[in-house]
């Protein structure tokens, strides 16, 4: 609906969990045991769980703190549960984000701080996504307000770093990078509608929620402007089927809707029709209707011989 700079090189910052947790769910089970390994070098940065090599959990629990907390050292715990080193599974990163066709994209690490050479662009952040909202057990983790870990000795409550999920906004993934400013993937589905958005280069206000606020305007703005538009009422005359003796007239049985921008000028041209269909273009894209069967068609049958033989004799 709308865009601005969608091909232009940014840094993903946490954003880049999403794909390091594709890697992750699309090789095990939520319910499989792992032990938490981490890189003898690995020093803790950012925001942080402060997992410890050696402690046992879920993948699903591995999940939480990546998508829900947004824990870098639970990244790097993935990165050792399928190779010896971080270049390596950032091999495996931009080999998704090719298969994916996410072709501006380059991963150097599994957690989306800044690096050189580590990059992608708003259009691969939307097949990213995508991918992501067609995972159902990655979706139903993001959507979480909170989970609980024992993981210090005693119960703690985790709680998601997505700060509109109160607001029907369930996920995707927040982030925060100096490149990156305040960046954000919200999810809406509210209002019967299905709205992805994506935020990158947020100014870094006091409260660090102007990207959440810059969303929320985006949000506003597709619910004003978008709507699906009665292209044909009930009851209408669409078509009428003649014969030599009769007229049958067909009406339209329900709305005939088409979603689109409410202030701009619809314009419906006639394209191709025959016997059995026809289709029309409504602002560029091609729409196609199926004729209904009529019981006045006539079919005419003759006897070709007798045919040219009568008309030969006539002459």
């Amino acid at each position: 609906m709308y865009f601005r700079n969608i091909n232009e090189i940014i840094a993903p910052a946490s954003l880049t969990k999403l794909m390091t947790s594709l890697i992750l769910i699309e090789n095990y089970n939520l319910s499989d045991y792992i032990e938490i390994s981490l890189p003898s070098d690995y020093m803790y940065e950012g925001k942080v769980a402060y997992l410890k090599s050696g402690q046992k959990m879920t993948v699903e629990s591995l999940l939480e703190f990546i998508l829900i907390y947004s824990a870098n050292d639970a990244c790097f715990a993935v990165v050792e549960l399928f190779t010896e080193n971080t270049d390596d599974f950032s091999n495996l990163m931009n080999k998704k984000a090719q298969e994916l066709g996410m072709n501006n994209t380059n991963f150097k690490n599994p957690d989306g701080l800044d690096q050189e050479g580590h990059f992608t662009t708003l259009n691969d952040l939307l097949i990213l996504s995508k991918e992501v909202i067609n995972n159902y057990e990655l979706l139903s983790i993001i959507m979480r307000q909170s989970f609980i870990s024992n993981i210090e000795g005693e119960d703690k409550v985790y709680l998601n770093t997505n700060k509109l999920i109160d607001r029907n906004f369930y996920g995707l993934k927040t982030g925060w990078t100096n490149n990156a400013g305040l960046t954000f993937i919200g999810l809406n589905q509210s209002n019967d509608r299905n709205i992805l958005t994506i935020v990158n280069k947020s100014f870094v206000n006091e409260k660090k929620d102007n990207h959440f606020i810059d969303t929320q305007n985006l949000y506003t703005a597709s619910i004003d402007t978008y709507v699906n538009n009665v292209v044909i009422d009930t009851n209408i005359d669409i078509y009428r089927i003649r014969n030599s003796s009769d007229t049958l007239t067909i009406k339209s049985t329900r709305p005939w809707y088409v979603f689109g921008n409410r202030f701009k000028m619809t314009k419906i041209l006639l394209n191709e029709f025959s016997e059995t269909k026809f289709n029309y273009i409504m602002n560029e894209d091609l729409y196609n209707v199926k004729l209904s069967d009529s019981i006045n068609s006539v079919k005419w049958e003759f006897n070709l011989t007798r045919f040219f033989s009568n008309f030969a004799n006539n002459n």
